[in-house]
């Protein structure tokens, strides 16, 4: 993978435009038939084989045809059956996908997925090849920059992508566009960036300032498909249509996702750390060359036991070369939960070879207060308390909402995790904790919590 990008700095703003996403409906249409002869070799250095073509031919196995069976709730007569397509662009070896959110929820905010699968293939030269099909599992989602990751759920390693960047598109280079338009699977246009910066107003509500513009025409069914440079970099991900409510959809202007943000979420709302609830003990940044380097080592934490050292350089997580955060955190999201993490990493010049076994934060959460807890409607919620625990014996019950802990507030189970490590045991930490009742105002509960 590519080193990290810096950030992409938007300031100006464009004219704001409405769009369709390109969800196709619950109908799905079958792939195109098969010319009937394969395609005939052609040699390399044919004028033929244009800076397109090998394009295609490098990047078209790390893209994938997505479709998602739905639940979708509400109406007269309860839960109904539905299914959408889109498309997807593998980033990591082990079968991690980035897509559109709206392609597994439907482009409805009462869908919920309930199988998705994935299609794909190898060869790209243009001979009749069967499509390969497996389930995937939804790693994260985040509606509101409408973005997913999911995993190929059968054994690597796959064909991925390299991520470029977006910080230094130019207007007029030329952009390859892959995906599954109409259930037309392994489609391929091209055209140019027409103007980056570009506003989005979903019909969902959301709204996205920072968009790439391409008349590389797009069509329902390429949403959350790849979007590549002439050099096979990843530069975005095709979200939408553009149009406004006057004169409909726009012809030649598809919008897409800039892989810069694509990056930042991958190492921020998808953090595996976050996803899985696990603690390394360390803090990491990118430096010079490959891999990620270790800023700072936890005295308890695992890291430290595994005999990390701040300056070290992890090049290595299990079976997976590191080039960056992103690779980084990739390269974790594919691991199983409470196995220990087989790392390489460089300390002055010599590579070393350590095994980490990750803090599983909820367990460390329950051992302490004797009470689980998870994010719920905004709230985080006690959803099993031991009455003989530190929480059950001062009368914390289940579905109360835990507000603030140790004279701050907390949102999140990794938030909590860091207050409590440095409570010590014995001491006691204030708790601020919120208690509902059918149509009342949450009532405010103070305590202090023995630990």
């Amino acid at each position: 993978m590519a080193a990290a990008a810096r950030p992409v700095a938007f300031r100006r703003r464009a004219a704001p435009l409405a769009g369709a996403l390109l969800l196709a409906g619950a109908t799905l249409a079958s792939s195109a038939t098969s010319s009937a002869q394969d395609s005939l070799p052609v040699s390399r250095t044919s004028p033929r084989v244009t800076p397109i073509v090998e394009v295609v031919r490098a990047v078209g196995p790390t893209v994938v045809n997505l479709y998602a069976d739905l639940e979708i709730q509400g109406g007269l007569f309860g839960p109904q059956e539905g299914g959408s397509l889109g498309s997807g662009v593998i980033v990591h070896p082990a079968g991690l996908v980035v897509t559109n959110a709206h392609v597994i929820t439907g482009n409805s905010r009462t869908a919920r997925p309930t199988k998705v699968t994935v299609s794909y293939r190898a060869d790209w030269t243009g001979n009749r090849v069967e499509m390969e099909k497996h389930p995937a599992r939804i790693i994260g989602f985040d509606r509101t920059n409408d973005l997913a990751l999911l995993q190929i759920v059968s054994p690597g390693p796959f064909p991925y992508a390299k991520l470029g960047t977006s910080a230094d598109l130019m207007i007029g280079e030329t952009v390859v566009a892959v995906g599954n338009p109409l259930g037309r699977e392994g489609s391929v246009t091209h055209g140019i960036i027409s103007a980056t910066h570009r506003r989005l107003e979903s019909p969902t509500g959301e709204a996205f300032d920072d968009l790439i513009q391409t008349d590389a025409p797009l069509n329902s069914g390429n949403s959350g498909g790849p979007l590549f440079n002439i050099l096979g970099e990843l530069v975005g991900i095709n979200q939408a249509i553009a149009g406004d409510r006057q004169f409909g959809r726009a012809e030649g202007q598809g919008l897409a996702i800039p892989v810069d943000r694509v990056r930042d979420l991958l190492g921020r709302e998808f953090n595996p750390f976050d996803l899985l609830h696990l603690w390394l003990g360390l803090e990491m940044g990118d430096g010079e060359g490959a891999g990620v380097l270790v800023r700072k080592v936890e005295r308890d934490g695992p890291a430290a036991s595994a005999g990390l050292q701040a300056g070290d350089r992890i090049v290595r997580v299990g079976d997976y070369d590191i080039a960056d955060r992103t690779a980084f955190n990739l390269s974790i999201s594919t691991l199983t939960r409470g196995e220990p993490i087989a790392l390489a990493y460089q300390r002055d010049g010599k590579k070393r070879e350590a095994s980490l076994r990750p803090v599983d934060i909820d367990a460390a959460i329950r051992a302490r207060l004797g009470a689980t807890v998870a994010v719920n409607s905004g709230y985080l919620l006690f959803v099993d308390v031991d009455e003989r625990g530190a929480a059950g014996s001062i009368g914390i019950r289940q579905n109360d909402a835990l507000v603030e802990f140790a004279g701050a507030p907390v949102a999140s189970v990794p938030e909590l995790f860091d207050r409590l490590r440095k409570v010590e045991p014995g001491d006691a930490a204030k708790l601020l904790v919120y208690r509902f009742t059918r149509n009342r105002p949450p009532r405010q509960l103070e305590g202090e919590l023995k630990l």
